[in-house]
């Protein structure tokens, strides 16, 4: 379902799609993005994922951004939405997760400057304020910090940081889901 709509939703011509895939001993996050310049500056990227967790969650996202390179060549900035969907377990309690998050995200590009030092660091946060919250969420935020060390032109091990944290509140019955990750993985460009 996730292929078909990042398919449909973005043009047909310079398209790329990148499949990635990271894990720990307690989680595994899965994605597939698509991306495609729309203006002479600016790149649309649109994707989805899920991630599974031991810690008793499920998370999955749409989200889409707009994003151009800003001060040099190797920085990009952009901003965004992403839709979360998903449920948590506490105890006994089972809770809705569901929201909707600005999203803001940088990407250097080492490859750019240096051409024999094939590294990205990439960053993104997302908040989802009370207002744009649903079921028993009160409040999503996200935050992801990846270094990707590519091994050729379209494959790269991944190495992140990932830390969720959503206030719940069902009835009288109040949760905080607060979550680090570190992981490892890999992306294929195609």
């Amino acid at each position: 379902m996730i292929l078909s709509i990042v398919m449909a939703a973005s043009p047909a011509m310079a398209r790329s799609y990148y499949f990635e895939m990271y894990a720990n001993t307690n989680d595994v996050v899965l994605g597939l993005e698509s991306e495609a310049p729309i203006a002479e500056e600016a790149v649309l990227n649109i994707g989805g994922g899920l991630i599974f967790s031991n810690e008793d969650y499920t998370i999955g996202n749409l989200h889409f951004s707009l994003k151009g390179e800003a001060f040099r060549p190797a920085l990009t900035l952009g901003l965004g939405l992403k839709g979360v969907l998903g449920t948590a377990e506490n105890g006994n309690d089972d809770y809705d997760l569901a929201g909707l998050g600005f999203v803001v995200l940088g990407e250097y590009d080492f490859r750019k400057v240096y051409y024999n030092f094939p590294v990205v660091v990439l960053s993104d946060i997302t908040f989802a304020p009370a207002t744009l919250a649903f079921g028993d969420t009160d409040d999503y935020t996200e935050f992801n910090l990846r270094a990707k060390g590519y091994i050729v032109q379209s494959a790269a091990l991944v190495l992140g940081y990932k830390k969720i944290v959503v206030n719940f509140d069902k009835g009288s019955d109040d949760y905080k889901l607060s979550d680090d990750m570190f992981y490892f993985g890999f992306e294929f460009a195609f």
